[in-house]
């Protein structure tokens, strides 16, 4: 189910006011946000309902654990937690990539071996509730905050508007909001409308049309352009990605906003950037910022040295391309922008 849709519209109607009944009652509100982002999540593939449902247990688990633990056994569990979040990702996202990549491998060194390819179906939004679970986890093992209450976190994992594309909402910025009452009179409408109403326009009216009349018919077929017309549907597909992916993270923080949460900014006019560094703080903005805290600095940051801080850069981009997808087009990207 996504956003602009009817389908999303008429499940909405129905949950906002349900929602803003329920503010003033604590459990209950908890309760009815986890079942309504389970039905949004199930409408696009019931199979995966079961996995947040069992992402959440885990991870909640593994919080307490951490919490209670220390020395070598907090960290034994972070290590373990941080794992088993990875494992579900790598299979469900890159075993395919993983299995055709050992394959061509091995025939262009001349093994003629068959590796099988499993059938894994992507789940959807997986990148992004992974992400939200491993700073949860981690930031339980710095000691940032403590575990929160199962309900608070089964919301915050869960949550729709953020659910599918982001933003990617840490839990120190999501659960003190649900901690207090959420007074539904307190909700800034008007700002959350213009948000929906610009997205929408993004997303429905710009990007479909760039896509439809510049973007698609280059690059569905390149020999049939040249010159100007082709170096306009590269600025066109630019301009598409740009207010598809920012169109939808603006309809997510207003559609969060009516049901009393704020999100943090993920966009920040970024081809007004001047510099690679400063487009990666002005494009999502949140994965830059996740990336930056919990790899770009574990693995040194800046502090051991300029060959170890390119080294760090180069890594944290690489994964930051593969993150975006399992291709080598965007390991290539990633390789691109760390250089």
């Amino acid at each position: 189910m996504l956003f602009p849709t009817l389908s999303f519209a008429a499940f909405f109607a129905l949950v906002l006011p349900a929602s803003w009944l329920l503010m003033p009652h604590r459990v209950r509100w908890r309760v009815f946000m986890i079942a309504a982002s389970w039905f949004f999540y199930g409408a696009a593939d019931w199979r995966f309902v079961p996995l947040l449902a069992a992402s959440t247990v885990a991870n909640q688990l593994f919080a307490l654990l951490i919490h209670r633990a220390t020395g070598p056994t907090r960290k034994a569990w972070t290590v373990t937690a941080v794992a088993t979040n990875l494992a579900g990702l790598v299979w469900f996202k890159y075993a395919g990539f993983l299995s055709l990549t050992l394959q061509t491998t091995a025939t262009d060194v001349g093994i003629h071996a068959h590796v099988p390819l499993p059938e894994v179906v992507l789940p959807i939004g997986i990148s992004f509730f992974t992400f939200q679970a491993l700073s949860y986890v981690i930031d339980t093992s710095r000691g940032k905050i403590v575990p929160a209450p199962f309900l608070d976190f089964a919301v915050y994992l869960s949550f729709f508007p953020h659910l599918i594309a982001g933003p990617i909402v840490r839990a120190a910025e999501f659960l003190p909001q649900i901690k207090k009452k959420i007074d539904p009179r307190r909700v800034d409408v008007a700002r959350a409308f213009w948000l929906i109403s610009a997205g929408l326009f993004k997303k429905v009216v710009i990007a479909s049309y760039l896509g439809t009349y510049a973007a698609d018919p280059l690059f569905g077929f390149p020999h049939q352009h040249a010159g100007v017309e082709a170096l306009f549907g590269v600025y066109a597909y630019a301009v598409q990605i740009y207010m598809d992916f920012s169109g939808y993270t603006d309809i997510a923080i207003g559609l969060a906003l009516l049901l009393g949460i704020n999100f943090p900014q993920n966009f920040n006019a970024p081809y007004a950037a001047t510099s690679l560094q400063d487009f990666w703080r002005r494009w999502h903005m949140t994965l830059s910022r996740w990336l930056r805290d919990y790899l770009y600095i574990p693995l040194g940051g800046n502090r051991q040295g300029e060959a170890r801080t390119y080294l760090n850069i180069m890594l944290t981009m690489l994964l930051g391309g593969l993150w975006h997808g399992a291709a080598w087009t965007f390991v290539a990207w990633g390789a691109l922008h760390g250089v």
